[in-house]
């Protein structure tokens, strides 16, 4: 390529190799002292030819990224994050885990904030804002990490222990119900791309596209979310929406979150709905109630059977751990809301497997209706597995 055609050109950015400029400074050299001219490695003007060749290509390299810098398949760093602000994204830094715990003791004893709270392994949580026990012997609180990391997302069941049993009075035991989610690192540059291509219609104001966006974006944990609308004079029977109203329909994520950021991209006026109500304070200090709704969990019970592999394969656990990655636990991602579960799908997950040959399956809502059909999931709703929904043998 000759060096007119270096640098930005019709058909984008071209950066020479270090040879292609070293060649092009030695033809110049020749057409200005003789082909005769000494350019051997060790004369005078080849090592000065070679030092120049090496700083242009640290120049032209330079330029190349100056170039990628304006898109976000090949921007890095600030570059990246710098397009993410011109639609109001920003980066999100290492979370900590948040879920809620059942304190249990005396009727009347007071949980201060900070009241710390651990699991067998010795991560701890902290207790967010002070809360009282009921008459009925326990109350729910709102619990976090007490450090950033993936490693504070923990089952249910685990966060069993008192770290100063001596500090509260009255308090007997603490269980968590359900998993402490939403812990992650500091989010990588694949990451935020990803959740750009997500967020186009962020920008875009008020619409329903804008909201998904904002779930999507901007609440740590949401994992899916949809947001159906009706902006007709009457009752859509289909969606099952009231006239002019919105609902977003949110898996993971923590309920205050949500409700926060639906409020603040939605159009003014318009009316939510949902099986789930938070009240939000406005800046003008009127608490208004955002409705939005939680999918319903639809188990998916999997038979795997006539199983054959060779040597290869590293044991039965990891076609659970595939099956789980694919349609999603109880805490975690896999399909979408409303998503069915195809039949096709399955053999290409597990197939993926090293060491499987060959295998038989039936699956179903419930082991006693297993068949060899989709399961059919509504809009309101999303599919789940777990290790002992799906049996080998």
């Amino acid at each position: 390529m000759a060096g007119e055609e270096w640098g930005l050109t019709h058909k984008g950015f071209y950066r020479p190799e270090y040879v292609q400029i070293l060649n092009a400074v030695e033809y110049r050299a020749r057409e200005l002292f003789g082909d005769n001219v000494n350019l051997t490695v060790r004369s005078p003007l080849g090592i000065l030819l070679r030092i120049d060749a090496w700083m242009m290509n640290i120049l032209f390299g330079v330029l190349e990224k100056v170039y990628n810098s304006r898109f976000v398949d090949t921007s890095e760093g600030s570059s990246l994050y710098n397009l993410g602000r011109m639609i109001g994204m920003y980066l999100l830094p290492a979370g900590k885990a948040t879920g809620y715990v059942t304190i249990e003791g005396a009727e009347g004893t007071v949980v201060p904030a900070g009241y710390l709270l651990s699991t067998p392994g010795g991560l701890q949580y902290t207790v967010m804002r002070e809360e009282i026990i009921g008459a009925e012997g326990k109350t729910l609180a709102l619990v976090q990490a007490v450090q950033t990391g993936k490693e504070y997302n923990t089952d249910a069941g685990t966060i069993i222990h008192i770290v100063n049993p001596a500090a509260v009075r009255g308090i007997k035991g603490v269980y968590n119900e359900s998993p402490v989610i939403n812990g992650r690192e500091r989010e990588t540059d694949a990451e935020y791309r990803n959740r750009y291509y997500k967020s186009v219609d962020y920008a875009g104001g008020v619409n329903t596209e804008a909201v998904r966006a904002a779930l999507l974006q901007d609440v740590q944990g949401v994992y899916a979310a949809y947001v159906y609308e009706n902006d007709s004079d009457v009752y859509d029977p289909v969606y099952k929406l009231p006239p002019h109203s919105i609902e977003a329909v949110v898996y993971g994520g923590l309920d205050e979150d949500i409700a926060r950021t639906i409020y603040e991209k939605k159009a003014g006026g318009i009316q939510t709905n949902g099986n789930k109500s938070v009240p939000v304070m406005t800046n003008s200090e009127q608490l208004i109630d955002i409705s939005f709704s939680r999918p319903d969990l639809i188990d998916v019970h999997i038979r795997i059977f006539n199983l054959e592999t060779n040597e290869d394969f590293p044991g039965e656990d990891t076609i659970k751990e595939a099956l789980i990655n694919f349609i999603g636990g109880d805490a975690s991602g896999g399909l979408g809301i409303g998503a069915d579960v195809s039949y096709q799908g399955i053999p290409a997950v597990v197939m993926q497997i090293k060491g499987i040959l060959d295998f038989d399956f039936v699956m179903g809502k419930s082991v006693e209706n297993l068949n060899r059909e989709k399961v059919e999931i509504g809009i309101r709703e999303k599919a789940v597995t777990a290790a002992d929904k799906v049996v080998i043998g």
